[in-house]
């Protein structure tokens, strides 16, 4: 009866982890660069995309690139401040204000909605932001220039 019952427990924690696995398989996200689908942008560098969101101007075939922040989702800014810009969010906003108060110039903008920051990609085509990629499939307003992070 004692080794009926240890093969019960045992059947029942592989397929815990079973489930736990394929659950996890499922919910994995990617944080992606996109622009306007109308853009004529295809890639920036890793080094271009940590100098343009540090309000470094970055020019790319003769366009000035415009940075937009996502902040319609806290997981959203941490992971991209973590590990794209890999900077804690307070130390950031000291880096851009720095930056600011020594050169001069605009902060970058930032959305906490999802469609008025597709809004604003749609109007100025040379702007680039950061979204997860359920929130760009099947979306053919904007596209996608490459995997900034993957879970």
């Amino acid at each position: 009866m004692k080794k009926k019952t240890q093969a019960r427990i045992l059947f029942l924690l592989v397929f815990l982890c079973l489930i736990n696995i394929n659950s996890s398989a499922t919910t994995q996200r990617s944080l992606l660069l996109v622009c306007d689908s109308n853009s004529t942008l295809s890639y920036l560098s890793p080094t271009e995309i940590r100098k343009l969101f540090l309000n470094v101007p970055v020019v790319k075939d003769g366009v000035q690139i415009k940075p937009l922040l996502n902040f319609s989702d806290p997981l959203i800014s941490d992971v991209f401040l973590q590990n794209v810009i890999f900077m804690s969010k307070r130390s950031y906003e000291r880096k851009l204000l720095s930056h600011i108060f020594r050169h001069g110039g605009k902060s970058i903008p930032t959305y906490s909605s999802i469609p008025e920051l597709k809004a604003e990609l749609h109007l100025v085509p040379e702007a680039v932001t950061y979204m997860w990629s359920d929130q760009v499939e099947h979306d053919n307003s904007v596209k996608s220039l490459g995997v900034l992070w993957e879970d």
